[in-house]
Formats: C-alpha cells, structure tokens, sequence
C-alpha cells in the first residue's frame, strides 16, 4: 500500500502524464497539500528523473511516460463536443481545391469530417492517424510528412518533416496547440511540435489556430508561432474583452 507521501506524488505524476504539463498551483488544488509541499514533491520526482521543474510548474520528461496514448485520447472523440464546435467554424474558412496543412492534434481530427464536403483538396499533414482517416472518409489527396514517427502519440516530427513541409505551399494552415499565451502566442511542450508549426506558418498563407478555452492564456516551453503570425484563432466561446484587445491589437481575427 501506498504511502500518503508516495500517493500524493503518484497523484502529481498521473496528472502530467495526462496534460504533460501543470502549474504548481494546479497541483496544489490537485493534491489539496500546501505549495510548500508540493514543490518538495517536485524536487524528488526530478531527483527521480520523472519530471522537469519549469518555472512555475513542471513537465513529464520520461519518453516512455510522457502521455496518455494518443489512441486513448482518440476514443473520446465523439464526447468532444467543444472540439467538434470549433471544427465545424474552421470548415467555413475551406473552399475547394484548396491546398492545406492538418497538423496531428486531436481537434484537428475533428475537422476531417468536415472536409468530406470539398472536392479537389490536397491536405500535407504529419498525423499518422489523421492521414488514415484523411484518406478513409474524404476525397482529397493525402500526404504525409516523411520521417520517424513519436512513440505514443502517433505524430511525425523533427528536421525531416521540417524539410519536407519546405517542399509545400498551402492556401491554409489549420493546427492545435499546447498553448495559447495573448502575448507570446502558440506554444507547445515538444520542441519537435514546435518546429512543425513553424514551418507550416512559414509555408501556408493563413494560419488558423483551433484551441478549446482550457488551452488559452497558458504558455509552454517551446515557442512555435507568434502573436502577430496568427490569422485566425477558432474557440468555443468568446474570449473576455480585455484578451480581444490584445487579438485585435495583433490583428488576429477570432471566431467561435
């Protein structure tokens, strides 16, 4: 039987499994256990090698524990309402013939539904599954960026895929994030993801960020696109009027 010391870190390690990364005051209303507390739990598990303290937080940084299956996530789909919202807005902005770029979020997935409508559409995408689905239940011209694929989550990244989005030109960029941050703008917990959305942002005319509420205002380790590199930011509901300043102010135009 476990410890209170030991279920309490168990309890921390769990949670960042799940989001890959938590603040220490998420943690503290996790654990219901003083800040005090939980950053000396956070000093033994990085002693342990379990996890990064960030400035702030921390991260998992065991490879072999670093999320909860992609697959996992994907069987909760059709319980993602907020999600599916946001891509039935995103497919307003898709016409036929288009050229775009589908990252492998899972809120992207959403929108591949969607995409069954359009005719003549060539879709680059670094999703392992979202290409099968791509191909399964839409008419458009799939490929897939070369290179090695990430355990667990079923996404292709780094310098291969890098380059290979270099040899694209797209109308559209559609992408999830980590992260919303109002000043930093897009930001992720792998430095590979990162690295993909900046060439997408580099080759797409538009970018169009899908971010559920939970994922605004919060900023991660690894920039990927900033502020005034966005086009489009599509949520579930409307952003507080303080927030649409700073969008307006970098001349993003939000939807929901």
């Amino acid at each position: 039987m476990l410890s209170a010391i030991e279920d309490r870190q168990q309890q921390i390690v769990n949670h960042l499994k799940v989001n890959q990364f938590a603040t220490v005051a998420d943690l503290i209303d996790l654990v219901n256990y003083s800040e005090a507390t939980v950053k000396r739990d956070l000093v033994l598990l990085e002693e342990s090698g379990l996890i990064r303290r960030t400035r702030g937080g921390a991260m998992i940084i065991d490879n072999k524990k670093i999320d909860v299956p992609y697959l996992m996530k994907v069987t909760r789909l059709n319980e993602e309402d907020n999600k599916q919202y946001i891509a039935d807005v995103a497919a307003t902005l898709v016409k036929d013939d288009m050229v775009i770029f589908v990252d492998s979020s899972t809120t992207s997935l959403h929108l591949i539904k969607n995409l069954s409508k359009f005719d003549g559409l060539q879709v680059i995408t670094n999703g392992v599954l979202t290409a099968a689905m791509l191909s399964e239940f839409t008419t458009a011209h799939v490929s897939v960026l070369g290179g090695s694929i990430v355990p667990k989550r079923a996404t292709i990244n780094g310098s291969k895929a890098y380059n290979d989005i270099l040899t694209y030109n797209a109308d559209m960029a559609f992408i999830g994030c980590r992260g919303l941050d109002f000043d930093h703008g897009v930001t992720e917990t792998h430095e590979g993801e990162a690295l993909i959305k900046k060439a997408f942002r580099r080759q797409a005319n538009h970018v169009v960020v899908l971010a559920t509420e939970d994922k605004l205002d919060h900023k991660y380790m690894y920039q990927a696109i900033a502020c005034h590199e966005i086009d489009y930011l599509i949520t579930e509901k409307p952003v507080l009027a303080e927030k649409m300043e700073k969008l307006n102010h970098h001349h993003i135009k939000c939807l929901y």
